[in-house]
């Protein structure tokens, strides 16, 4: 298309499309980054009692992700709060006369509440860490550390890339800091398997968007998997403007699922520990006539069995 003097008309979209497909070189540039400066971050942590994640919109949703892998693999106590909690009520989210570090997780690296909150954590004696995109960024330039990934920018307002870059740059930086190599191994094989499964995904969403009865979306996912239930629904909202919620997935069974209906479509991140609550989660859904779509790492003969659909590389939708 053209308008006036023969000018391209940007397709709709585009750069947001773009910086999705292009997530697989960011995430090899976000842990070469962590790789060049390991010492250093991982210093952060030495005699550290508590981590906590801040962040705001996108960034506090990788926040509730982050803090849960980093327990889990670290053993140090790790927690999400948003930026304007931690400043308006640091009492109720730290524990008194534990050694501290926060992690400001910020794209923009100048988000204000973020920033603010960091400089409060710096007041507090706390040492701090700037997740960002940027490193002329206020929060990048007067944190104790950075990482910055500017590999991971994007001319869209919906964060994609710098979302997931983010998320991984926290997974693989606690992946580190508890020596685990086999994590370290396993993450730096991420980038080649999106690869190989991205034309899978593309396919199955454009399958979805043609699907004219789907108006409104639940995302819902235990653990480390909350966190990215909830950047699903903000991701269709801000690019579609269509209703969405996101709850932990056993939540969902109580009040929640009186939404659900012909219109709805269900996506459950199904983890190892939740799997068999995941399926009766997912009949329920199917009884209250709702469309269920399940993602996974595997194959899990239950989900097939019970519902005759695929996660997100598979054959047939539900």
């Amino acid at each position: 298309m053209s308008e006036g003097n023969d000018v391209p008309v940007k397709k709709r979209g585009i750069d947001t499309f773009n910086e999705i497909s292009s997530q697989a070189e960011t995430w090899s540039a976000t842990m070469d980054r962590i790789d060049r400066d390991e010492a250093g971050l991982v210093s952060l942590f030495e005699g550290v009692d508590q981590v906590l994640f801040t962040g705001c919109g996108s960034a506090y949703n990788a926040s509730f992700s982050i803090a849960a892998c980093f327990q889990a693999m670290t053993g140090i106590c790790a927690r999400s709060v948003h930026s304007s909690e931690f400043f308006l009520f640091n009492q109720m989210y730290v524990c008194g006369g534990k050694k501290t570090l926060a992690v400001m997780i910020s794209r923009s690296g100048s988000t204000t509440e973020t920033l603010t909150a960091q400089r409060r954590a710096a007041e507090l004696g706390f040492r701090t860490l700037a997740i960002t995109c940027f490193a002329d960024s206020p929060m990048a330039e007067e944190a104790d550390r950075a990482i910055v990934l500017e590999e991971a920018s994007e001319k869209s307002v919906a964060t994609t890339r710098s979302l997931t870059a983010m998320v991984l740059a926290g997974d693989y930086l606690a992946a580190k800091a508890a020596g685990d190599e086999d994590a370290v191994s396993k993450y730096r094989k991420l980038p080649g398997a999106l690869t190989q499964k991205m034309p899978a995904f593309q396919s199955l969403a454009e399958r979805i968007s043609k699907i004219p009865d789907i108006r409104k979306f639940a995302f819902v996912g235990s653990g480390s998997y909350y966190g990215l239930a909830r950047e699903a629904q903000l991701k269709i909202k801000e690019t579609t403007l269509l209703p969405a919620d996101s709850y932990v997935s056993l939540d969902y069974l109580h009040g929640p699922m009186s939404n659900v209906d012909e219109h709805m479509l269900v996506t459950i991140l199904s983890s190892d520990a939740g799997h068999k609550y995941d399926q009766i989660l997912a009949h329920k859904m199917k009884e209250l006539h709702g469309r269920v779509l399940v993602l996974t790492d595997r194959k899990r003969g239950g989900f097939y069995r019970l519902l005759g659909f695929c996660h997100a590389a598979g054959k047939r939708t539900g």
